[in-house]
């Protein structure tokens, strides 16, 4: 009696293995460690059409374990899978700006104390995964046909790991609501692009065909991202024998890779910079070829040759209305009289040309900018400034980057991703033209394996860092890119910036209305994800009659 006592008492102290498998909403951030959750079999979403549907499969199970999985729908078709992956957050966004570090402020607005990890990483899979850690995450990605039934479809989602199934049902509500196709977009959307990271990452050579190839990837995943704009490298116009030169043929295919996918706008290299050693404190900007002062007869001639060869080809291809020319990224009031004298010159050469530039300064640009782009604190702090410019007839979208912190919107892994949904919102109540960021691949260290880095500048301090993927908002893949979790919620907030600007049209008092529920300035808005999800409803509802 004593030994089956005993035997009995053995099983009984041996660890009890759980598994459990449940829906979660693509907005609420998943550890690949500890999380709660209720696990539901059954969820609901509503979506409009020429859209993705996205929702999140939980599963808890011992890491291991093999998971098998399939999907069947009689009406939709293009359900893919995705493995989600996880990335570390080694410190946390600062509660002004990079991390906490740098000032040595608690930031009480992040999702969870760093060190920690995320799930982040979209990877497309088939039909099984095995298990890396104590929860793994699915994501599910429909696309939504401009053609199909009204009403509610149904997927049916099963899943096996080892002698144990279950059984989850997704109803998917389409609604009448059409998202305008990438290059009838009304969103502005670009993250600059580093070509080099690409490159070796991917192991391609440029201008070769593989390099092509790869680069259409890109486009590819970019504009299902919503981005509608991209940057040209700048090496396409360039000093050779003491001349200037733009390289047409090259340029043109550049462009014409992302016109395939829908892209509507196409940003210049910068003309001048802050010279070798970044020096904020000087108040003449130097040229990017070759590297002399504005002022000089050579740095005012450089940006003549360079100006009368883009008008040349924009009016050539017609891009007079697409081409946005960058002066100097980040212009201040101690360069602002520089900038605004580089650009009298180059309207004067070409008129029609429109000067878009990421800011720092205002009053002290006077009129030299026609696509205003300041930090989304400088925007709302500064809202009266930014209105009398648009009576000038100049347009404003907002950026981000390692500033701000907080309880600002920003895209930083530690912050909740309903905050990159919102920049879609805050673009519709404000009457913003969209968003800019400096990262989709800026990599300055495996990103797979490092989120904060040093800040690259070479007068950046020993506490200066980049705040968790501050430097990229996409992974780079075996065969191509990978998306994020980011990159979605970003794309969910620019669809959702179409509705609203169509809702506005038809009826700005609940256009008001909605927005005012959840969002109400860039510092103060609803981080509650089905409150949220009620508003999208009742905005798919307010379009659907």
């Amino acid at each position: 009696m004593k030994i089956y006592f005993k035997i009995g008492l053995f099983f009984l102290l041996l660890p009890i293995h759980s598994q459990d498998i449940g829906f979660s909403n693509l907005l609420k951030e998943v550890y690949p460690d500890k999380n709660e959750f209720n696990y539901p079999k059954n969820y609901k979403v509503n979506t409009a059409r020429n859209s993705y549907s996205d929702v999140n499969i939980i599963i808890k199970t011992k890491v291991g374990d093999i998971i098998d999985f399939n999907a069947f729908s009689k009406t939709l078709n293009n359900i893919q899978f995705n493995n989600v992956k996880d990335v570390p957050i080694e410190e946390n966004t600062g509660l002004d700006s990079r991390t906490e570090q740098f000032k040595g402020l608690i930031n009480p607005h992040v999702i969870r104390r760093a060190p920690f990890r995320v799930f982040e990483i979209l990877k497309p899979v088939h039909n099984n995964i095995t298990a890396e850690t104590k929860y793994s995450l699915l994501n599910l990605k429909i696309y939504i046909p401009e053609k199909i039934d009204s009403g509610n479809h149904f997927v049916n989602l099963s899943f096996r790991i080892g002698s144990k199934t279950f059984d989850l049902k997704l109803k998917v509500n389409v609604y009448d609501y059409v998202i305008p196709k990438l290059s009838e977009s009304n969103f502005f959307y670009t993250n600059w692009f580093n070509l080099g990271k690409m490159e070796e990452y991917h192991g391609v050579e440029r201008w070769t065909n593989e390099w092509y190839i790869m680069l259409d990837k890109y486009a590819k995943v970019m504009a299902e991202g919503r981005q509608n704009c991209i940057i040209i490298p700048g090496e396409l116009i360039y000093l050779n024998d003491g001349e200037f030169q733009l390289d047409e043929q090259k340029m043109i295919s550049f462009i014409n890779i992302f016109r395939k996918y829908g892209f509507k706008y196409f940003e210049s290299p910068h003309l001048l910079n802050r010279g070798a050693n970044d020096d904020w404190g000087n108040p003449e900007l130097k040229t990017r070829l070759k590297k002399v002062g504005y002022y000089s007869d050579e740095g005012k001639n450089e940006i003549a040759s360079i100006i009368n060869k883009i008008r040349d080809f924009t009016e050539k291809y017609n891009l007079k209305n697409q081409w946005l020319q960058h002066i100097a990224d980040e212009p201040t009031s101690i360069n602002a009289q520089c900038y605004v004298d580089v650009a009298k010159q180059i309207k004067e050469i070409y008129p029609e040309i429109k000067i878009m530039e990421a800011t720092n300064t205002r009053d002290s640009l006077g009129d030299a900018i026609d696509i205003w782009c300041p930090i989304i604190n400088d925007f709302q702090e500064n809202l009266d400034f930014f209105r009398e410019r648009e009576k000038k007839g100049e347009k404003i979208l907002v950026y981000t980057c390692l500033v701000p912190g907080g309880k600002w919107l920003n895209r930083t892994l530690d912050m909740e991703k309903l905050r990159q949904v919102y920049f879609g919102w805050g673009g519709s109540k404000y009457n913003t033209l969209g968003y800019l960021h400096w990262g989709l691949n800026q990599y300055k260290a495996d990103p797979f394996k490092q989120s904060v880095v040093k800040h690259p500048s070479p007068a950046a301090s020993s506490n200066n860092y980049l705040p968790a993927g501050d430097t990229h908002v996409i992974y780079p893949g075996k065969n191509g890119p990978l998306s994020s979790l980011r990159f979605e919620a970003h794309r969910i907030g620019a669809e959702d910036y179409e509705m609203l600007e169509s809702l506005k049209i038809k009826n700005s008092k609940i256009h008001k209305k909605l927005i005012n529920k959840i969002f109400k300035s860039y510092t103060d808005y609803s981080l509650n994800i089905n409150k949220y999800l009620r508003v999208k409803k009742k905005l798919l509802k307010s379009l659907n009659t």
